[in-house]
């Protein structure tokens, strides 16, 4: 039998999983109310890879690095990137809860925390996503200045994410038909 509730550690977390629960409907980069494109690599940002950039309507870029265990945490602290992006005014870090005192004092004070959890209700599978900390860009320590996407930019980072749900939707086409 299952109940109402919310776990986080009984189903496997990957990176899709986490980025599925953040756009999911009601949460925080509800993809009615945000355009995001997982796992931008290239042709928008010039070092290193983004698991997740979401724009809001205002024109601002928000890049999540999500964490699926305490080692991959260490490993991304440990590239000297520090994700800066010049038009990515927000980074979120996000991970299941339960790693939460694993992962939480190794985000950088300038950096916000989402964590994820599965949620069941009525007998359904969803997802909970609760802000732990904000962002606070003025803290950052790095010389780096922030400015507002362009328009070209905009553009360049909405046909990167309609290119990764055909690609995603022809993948998921071929291997039912394996």
């Amino acid at each position: 039998m299952i109940t109402d509730g919310i776990c986080s550690t009984r189903i496997k977390w990957t990176e899709e999983k986490v980025q599925d629960a953040l756009t999911a409907k009601g949460q925080i980069f509800d993809f009615r109310r945000y355009s995001s494109v997982p796992n931008v690599s290239y042709g928008l940002l010039y070092t290193g890879e983004a698991d997740l950039i979401c724009l809001s309507g205002a024109g601002v870029f928000h890049e999540v690095e999500i964490k699926v265990s305490k080692q991959d945490m260490i490993s991304d602290l440990q590239k000297g990137h520090a994700h800066n992006h010049e038009i990515v005014q927000r980074l979120w870090y996000a991970f299941p809860g339960y790693l939460q005192n694993d992962i939480e004092p190794l985000v950088p004070i300038w950096a916000g925390i989402i964590t994820v959890y599965f949620k069941i209700k009525n007998g359904n599978l969803g997802y909970k996503t609760v802000v732990v900390r904000r962002p606070h860009p003025k803290l950052r320590t790095t010389n780096r200045q922030n400015r507002k996407p362009t328009q070209e930019e905009i553009i360049k980072f909405l046909r990167l994410g309609v290119m990764r749900m055909w690609s995603r939707r022809t993948r998921h086409s071929n291997d039912e038909q394996s």
